[in-house]
């Protein structure tokens, strides 16, 4: 019994130690160019639906409420036509989708639309991945150019119809790539 134990140990030990390397080898990629703001368009919120802005040292951010009956559903996630993830806001509460139940002890029993923290009234609202200028502008030595803004569209459901949030990205300069590229001269 003890040897088994001992081996399970050492086991997940050398595991444990073989992710740790090979995220070690992995090294996070250099700051893009650009970072990024939205903007939200008000008229295309259905009703009832409020955004709160938030700025602080982090930046923007914009958290979403419904106080409405007719449910707004977003970040919905789908694999193999089944729903997986999402968030559902209605009649003043925020609802997690959790397919197999709610990961906590003595809650798995709960499936479907959950809000097993209590009663939180918003979410923040988020794109559904970066724009790709932010991913593209990783190389070294890109002009001080600052791209236009650009429009977006997050897709939700909203009284169960397909409706679009929108509004604009707008791109700055970001002062980590310089200092980035200026370092790694100097190493050289």
């Amino acid at each position: 019994m003890i040897r088994a134990f001992a081996f399970s140990a050492l086991t997940l030990l050398a595991l444990g130690f073989g992710i740790l390397v090979h995220a070690l080898e992995r090294p996070a990629p250099p700051p893009s160019r650009y970072v990024y703001s939205f903007k939200v368009d008000a008229d295309s919120l259905p009703s009832g639906v409020k955004l709160r802005e938030v700025k602080d040292a982090q930046g923007i951010r914009y958290f979403i409420s419904n106080d409405s009956e007719k449910p707004l559903i977003i970040n919905e996630r789908f694999q193999n036509e089944t729903l997986v993830t999402g968030t559902k806001l209605e009649n003043g509460k925020t609802y997690q989708y959790f397919p197999n139940g709610v990961p906590m002890e003595g809650k798995t029993h709960l499936k479907g639309w959950q809000a097993p923290f209590g009663d939180i009234p918003e979410t923040i609202l988020t794109l559904a991945k970066e724009p790709s200028k932010i991913a593209d502008s990783r190389a070294p030595g890109l002009p001080a150019v600052v791209p236009d803004p650009e429009s977006y569209a997050i897709p939700v459901k909203y009284d169960g119809k397909a409706h679009e949030i929108r509004g604009s990205i707008r791109y700055h300069l970001n002062p980590a790539y310089d200092e980035f590229y200026k370092k790694k001269a100097e190493t050289k």
